[in-house]
């Protein structure tokens, strides 16, 4: 059964295309902030190698363009209308972030912006279905894990 077939009890057809349509996007703009996320923290631990000219940096950037480009180009319906309200600002959010990386990896000017991004891209999870975050309570690091 294809996602669309799951989907199509929970939305309309059209938003479940949509959804299909995005997923990549959304995909894409959660790897660019886990990509930024990861040079912040070797930036943190002293590595000579979180610098603005590092290749997953510009490897960043251009998936960034990518989700951006599909950002502008997603006709959402009326049910997916926040969804693509929360995708659309988690990319202004992200792409302040790579800027301020490609500039100078100090944590705040880009970690603030990298946060906001990623709490929107959390609140378009929770807008529709198809959408998955990463439950951090359930992962081995997670406070709520099983002894």
């Amino acid at each position: 059964m294809t996602t669309l077939e799951k989907m199509s009890g929970q939305v309309d057809d059209a938003t479940a295309s949509y959804i299909v349509q995005n997923q990549r996007c959304f995909e894409d703009l959660k790897q660019v902030a886990s990509q930024l996320a990861g040079l912040l923290v070797l930036a943190a631990a002293g590595s000579k190698n979180a610098q603005p000219d590092h290749p997953m940096l510009a490897s960043a950037g251009e998936l960034f363009r990518e989700a951006q480009d599909a950002v502008r180009r997603a006709r959402p319906t009326e049910r997916a209308q926040k969804h693509y309200e929360h995708l659309a600002r988690a990319a202004a959010e992200i792409g302040v972030a790579l800027k301020e990386a490609g500039d100078q990896l100090k944590s705040d000017r880009v970690l603030i912006p990298l946060r906001a991004g990623y709490a929107e891209l959390e609140r378009a999870a929770d807008a529709l279905p198809g959408f998955e975050k990463v439950a951090y309570e359930r992962a081995c690091c997670g406070l709520g894990r099983a002894q």
